[in-house]
């Protein structure tokens, strides 16, 4: 009896114990138990694995993470306040039935600058926004697009002096060339940072003298060719007297760099044929006439990187407030370029010249297949 109530106890235990306990040794190499791969199947793997390396080597790691960003995110031409595609327009009404609309139901509306600057100045009244010293940015929608089909405005940022100056509370560091010791003291005394004669130019060459800290770079014309070896150096910043930073009158220059206008244009990442450029043109509490007098020479200063040949530079322009959302279109067809009828005719006479070309290509390749015809027969 005590030995069958042993056995029986045991047997619970038994049953009781997990099995995790029961471990099995399972010995081999994980390789032997997969299946061999065939030669084509081994040819395909190879190939994958190339192409998969050749589509890496592609781009760099920055290009590839930029890649990815920009397929998760709008263009920023598209993102607010978005971009006029008139298109889109073509099925609303031209005008609203009321004061009180909304804007996705009727076509873009267009304001004069002195009514949108009084719609912005309701809106930044003290029981509003409380801030009508702000500043007034336009947001300019640009046309991209050259003569040539593969070609578009390249970007650049450029100083366009206004006619009525204000305070945008940035520091802009400038640096002057200048070889006469009494036109360096007045250059430092109109504002720039210093004042270097040719002897540094060496030094700068050879990395002794730093000037990545400057801004903008402005000469007198008696160091036009001294400066020459600092094309590559300074690059964008290199003063000529296209963008206004090479000439004989120093304050002059030092003036325009520190109170004009400074405007970007940047060509859309996403669309190349879109940009956009951005300037602050002044302030709220300025008057109408010194805003749309601002407003006028920064439009032309900026419809001069596209020939008016090719249409409006400019797509539409808004008028904004930082800081602020409120924006509206304004009128600035008084301000584009018109195409003068000699430009026209160039244009017209160099696409006639590629017809023409095409033309005689496709005659000479028809006429080549026939004459082998001819000798097969």
């Amino acid at each position: 009896m005590l030995r069958h109530g042993v056995w029986q106890a045991y047997n619970d235990f038994r049953l009781l114990m997990p099995e995790a306990l029961c471990v099995q040794q399972c010995r081999g190499r994980k390789r032997a138990l997969k299946a061999g791969l065939s030669r084509a199947e081994r040819l395909e793997r190879r190939l994958k694995r190339e192409e998969r390396e050749a589509a890496r080597k592609q781009y760099s790691f920055m290009e590839r993470i930029n890649i990815r960003r920009m397929k998760n995110l709008l263009s920023p031409s598209q993102q607010f306040p978005g971009r006029l595609i008139e298109e889109n327009e073509k099925d609303l009404e031209d005008e609203p039935a009321c004061s009180v609309f909304l804007r996705k139901s009727v076509k873009t509306q267009y304001y004069s600058i002195s009514k949108a600057l009084e719609m912005h100045r309701e809106l930044q009244q003290p029981a509003m926004f409380n801030n009508p010293n702000a500043p007034v940015k336009l947001r300019m929608e640009l046309n991209m697009e050259t003569e040539k089909a593969t070609k578009m405005v390249s970007a650049s940022s450029e100083i366009v002096p206004i006619p009525h100056p204000f305070t945008h509370k940035e520091k802009r560091t400038i640096l002057a060339f200048v070889a006469d010791p009494i036109l360096q003291e007045l250059a430092v005394e109109s504002g720039a940072e210093i004042a270097l004669g040719p002897d540094v130019i060496k030094k700068i060459i050879k990395g002794q003298f730093r000037i990545d800290d400057y801004d903008f770079c402005v000469a007198h014309t008696d160091m036009s060719s001294s400066i020459l070896p600092l094309r590559g150096i300074l690059r964008s910043r290199f003063p000529t007297r296209i963008n206004g930073g090479l000439g004989e009158d120093i304050p002059a220059m030092i003036e325009k760099f520190k109170s004009g206008v400074k405007a970007d244009i940047k060509p859309d990442p996403v669309y190349p044929q879109w940009g956009l450029c951005e300037p602050v043109v002044g302030r709220l509490s300025m008057p109408d006439e010194h805003l749309e007098a601002n407003i006028q020479s920064i439009v032309e200063a900026v419809c001069k990187h596209r020939s008016p040949v090719l249409g409006p530079f400019i797509n539409r322009a808004l008028m904004m407030v930082i800081p602020g959302e409120a924006h509206f279109a304004i009128e600035i067809d008084k301000f584009l370029p018109v195409a003068t009828e000699e430009e026209i005719e160039k244009l017209e006479k160099r696409k006639t010249g590629k017809k023409k070309k095409k033309e005689t290509k496709v005659v000479e390749k028809a006429d080549e297949s026939v004459d082998e015809l001819l000798a097969l027969m």
